[in-house]
């Protein structure tokens, strides 16, 4: 019966172990959230389901609309990234004050496996 036991415990790992091993970097949360209208963020926090590689890391942030801006335009907006002590969570310092309009942060991160996931998040300032 134990070696029963025991060798169920071991199948059950055995089929678990792939599913572990092939997860990728989420992103689990952000401030501002997805789609939200903000004051002037003094910054953009990021927060991942897993630690993210550093160097394997890219955030841009660009204008994608305000008054007078042609459509289909976008202006890249000069930022600085610090990752967090945990290594999970990423903050965005836009180097200006962002002025009234639509954005989107477009992020690229890797984990320890190392194949990069992107995604992006709009949200407008008021």
């Amino acid at each position: 019966m134990r070696n029963r036991k025991l060798a169920f415990a071991l199948a059950a790992l055995a089929l678990t172990a792939p599913a572990i091993a092939s997860a990728h970097p989420q992103l689990v949360s952000s401030t501002p959230a997805a789609n939200s209208t903000v004051a002037r963020p003094q910054h953009i926090n990021l927060v991942f389901n897993e630690k993210i590689r550093p160097a394997n890391t890219r955030i841009q942030l660009v204008m994608t609309s305000m008054p007078g801006m042609a459509a289909g335009h976008t202006m890249a907006m000069p930022v600085s990234v610090m990752m967090g002590k945990d290594g999970k969570s990423v903050m965005v310092m836009p180097k200006s004050a962002l002025m009234a309009g639509g954005y989107e942060l477009r992020w690229m991160a890797a984990g320890d496996d190392r194949e990069v996931k992107s995604g992006k998040i709009a949200f407008t300032v008021k």
